[in-house]
């Protein structure tokens, strides 16, 4: 008795099995880029330009107002973005309903884990994380000037700068070890998706500036990217184009010595260089740019 009326259960869960794996996968989320303007404000947009709206309060330049805001990070799934407000607090923004609130705080520069789960930022004296409410923070680098922070792709480690020298430190605590340390300032590391690649930005062009460049997870030869000056390297989520930041005139020529530049904007190229294009508007300054969306 007690198998045959199990038995119509399991049948009728296996025909619900069935019809779901007939079922498209669901559909990814839009990939979507976030920038600040370098006068205070922050602006989300779509992958190809389009879409723009500015996400945090007018400030026009005045740096020391509290509601000024830069250095965004989108989360992986583009939901949520945080961005460092007045220099010392965190800010956490619902993008679908413009809910804001202060999360931390001590702490600028924000980047979220790649789980979304956990956001890693820097306090001056080193680098830091906690989850993304701002609960649990935890200290996992004790480097004065610790910068740049990013996570690998697993969410294993954080990669960050210190000097000009890039370092990476466990997530779950241990031994900071050098990534890469010569001669040259280097900044701005990023990982493909895939974790087989670094970006980075360097000044070693010798051109009193900075330009992007790539190289190895494990080591090895330094490709250049760009020649003009770059800076803040970005992959998107499918790893086919990188978003980074360059310097232009106010007629929006490219420059190589960053003493003749005038503006700056969002450009995107493909992961060896070529194919480079302006992304974001010349009626708009941005720089900086984080990535989301796309799962």
């Amino acid at each position: 008795m007690r198998f045959s009326r199990l038995l119509p259960v399991f049948v009728a869960s296996s025909i619900v099995l069935a019809g779901c794996a007939d079922e498209p996968p669901p559909t990814p989320a839009p990939v979507i880029i976030s920038f600040d303007d370098g006068w205070g404000q922050v602006f989300v947009a779509n992958v190809d330009g389009s879409g723009l709206r500015q996400v945090s309060p007018t400030v026009g330049d005045d740096s020391t107002d509290s509601r000024y805001g830069n250095y965004a990070a989108l989360s992986p799934d583009g939901t949520q973005l945080a961005y460092t407000r007045g220099g010392r607090f965190i800010e956490l923004v619902d993008l679908d309903s413009g809910e804001s609130r202060t999360v931390r705080e001590g702490g600028h520069q924000p980047v979220f884990s790649p789980d979304g789960s956990r956001i890693a930022f820097s306090t001056g004296s080193g680098i830091s994380i906690m989850n993304a409410d701002g609960s649990d923070v935890r200290v996992v680098a004790e480097e004065e000037g610790g910068s740049d922070a990013t996570f690998s792709p697993d969410g294993s480690r954080v990669v960050f700068r210190v000097g000009g020298y890039i370092v990476e430190t466990p997530v779950a605590g241990g031994e900071t070890k050098v990534v890469l340390r010569d001669q040259f300032w280097n900044a701005d590391p990023a990982y493909s998706p895939d974790g087989s690649t670094l970006v980075f930005s360097s000044n070693r062009g010798g051109n009193n500036g900075s330009e992007i460049y790539s190289m190895p997870t494990g080591g090895g030869a330094i490709t250049p990217l760009t020649d003009t000056y770059a800076v803040h390297p970005k992959f998107i989520p499918d790893g086919s184009r990188i978003l980074y930041n360059r310097a232009t005139t106010l007629s929006g020529d490219l420059v190589v010595d960053i003493s003749t530049a005038n503006r700056t904007e969002i450009a995107s190229m493909n992961p060896d260089g070529s194919d480079q294009k302006r992304l974001t508007p010349r009626s708009i300054t941005a720089q900086i740019p984080s990535v989301g969306g796309g799962r």
